[in-house]
């Protein structure tokens, strides 16, 4: 079986969160699934400081305690990865773009295709 997670870039559970439940949905008809969706307001993920301790000593040394790992072990053992956002001024939301800034540095990008 399969893993799929999709990580919800929106602070409420409407639009957004409906369309990924859904296109998820219509994945697990086509074959053997498991679905995992993540709400990032949820989430305790914060700002990106740029100490750039993580560019000097390694992502591990990152000084901010808070769910990237967490996230990122979500990322790692699941088989595709899912990112879904509304659309805010033309960009990502905030909370989506705080995240992929989180993930800007993590050494474990090269294991995703992005498609």
């Amino acid at each position: 079986m399969k893993k799929i997670v999709a990580f919800v870039g929106s602070a409420r559970k409407r639009y957004t969160y409906d369309a990924t439940r859904q296109f998820l949905a219509n994945l697990v008809k086509l074959g053997e699934y498991e679905t995992e969706v993540v709400m990032l307001g949820d989430q305790k993920v914060g700002t990106c400081r740029g100490c750039k301790v993580c560019f000097e000593r390694g992502e591990e040394f990152c000084p901010m305690k808070d769910d990237r790992d967490l996230l990122i072990g979500k990322m790692m053992a699941a088989d595709a990865v899912v990112f879904a956002t509304p659309n805010y001024s033309f960009q990502v939301s905030g909370i989506m773009k705080v995240f992929l800034d989180r993930l800007g540095f993590s050494k474990e990008w090269g294991r995703f295709k992005i498609s």
